[in-house]
């Protein structure tokens, strides 16, 4: 009992001692980042982020793209780095890779929200991303996950089977047991 209670101590001084910085506050790494190491990692992701955004405001566009891309390389499904690139590329007036970036954006979103629970609005992304990149095995792999998850079941085989005929490799295969 006595081995917790100083551990606590120690914690909550380390709580106390913390900058309150607007990266920290940003993201707070959890425990499972903790365990499996990646808290650095998603840590650096998320202050590239504030960087990218600092710089965004300033102006600095390219800058802040560059940030976003270093944020992405560490931590590929951050979809505030996809945003914010995207909206740093838009004012930079390059639309082919606002587009991309936005697309690549909801594709994340949609996966994210499947896997809270949020069938309906991962569907709602998914299909928008299948409207802008009807090849993405990807998107028809996690609408018919959502779709199964709804009980959609003929809908839910029709999108696995395009997304086995998409990505005939496997690494998207998934055979239900009904």
């Amino acid at each position: 009992m006595k081995k917790w209670s100083i551990c606590l101590k120690l914690i909550l001084t380390a709580i106390l001692l913390l900058p309150a910085t607007a990266s920290y506050a940003q993201h707070q790494p959890t425990v499972l980042e903790i365990l499996t190491g990646r808290a650095s990692e998603t840590q650096s992701a998320s202050s590239l982020v504030q960087r990218g955004r600092e710089k965004t405001q300033q102006g600095n566009f390219r800058e802040a793209i560059a940030d976003f891309n270093q944020a992405l390389r560490i931590e590929p499904n951050l979809p505030q780095a996809y945003y914010y690139r995207g909206e740093a590329q838009r004012q930079l007036k390059h639309s082919p890779n606002f587009r991309k970036a936005y697309i690549q954006a909801r594709q994340v979103r949609g996966i994210a929200r499947l896997q809270l629970g949020d069938s309906l609005g991962a569907i709602a992304d998914l299909t928008y991303v299948l409207r802008q990149d009807p090849h993405s095995s990807v998107a028809y792999f996690n609408r018919g996950l959502a779709r199964l998850e709804l009980g959609h079941r003929q809908q839910a085989m029709a999108d696995l089977a395009k997304a086995r005929t998409l990505e005939p490799s496997g690494s998207l295969a998934y055979e239900p047991s009904f």
